[in-house]
């Protein structure tokens, strides 16, 4: 029998929502950074920048979560398979 487990944290939406909205805010500010922006034009460089580096650690944490999540189901099936084989 097997015990029913709080979902993984990639499986959340959180993660991925986070991630796509600091994408796409700091494309929108990226695309700001360039325009006739006048004495916003610096707020707009350093927003982007930010923004994007938080859109490359939430990719990263979300790649890493994800490979995680796939070894322990890896781990889970093996431990199933070896436990039926009487081993």
């Amino acid at each position: 029998m097997r015990l029913s487990r709080e979902p993984h944290p990639v499986d959340r939406p959180s993660l991925l929502i986070s991630m796509i909205a600091c994408g796409g805010l700091g494309t929108l500010a990226a695309s700001g950074w360039n325009g006739d922006a006048g004495r916003f034009q610096p707020i707009a460089a350093v927003l982007a920048i930010v923004l994007f580096a938080c859109f490359l650690i939430l990719f990263t944490v979300f790649w890493v979560g994800w490979l995680m999540r796939g070894h322990e189901l890896w781990r889970e099936e093996r431990r199933g398979a070896s436990g039926k084989d009487g081993t």
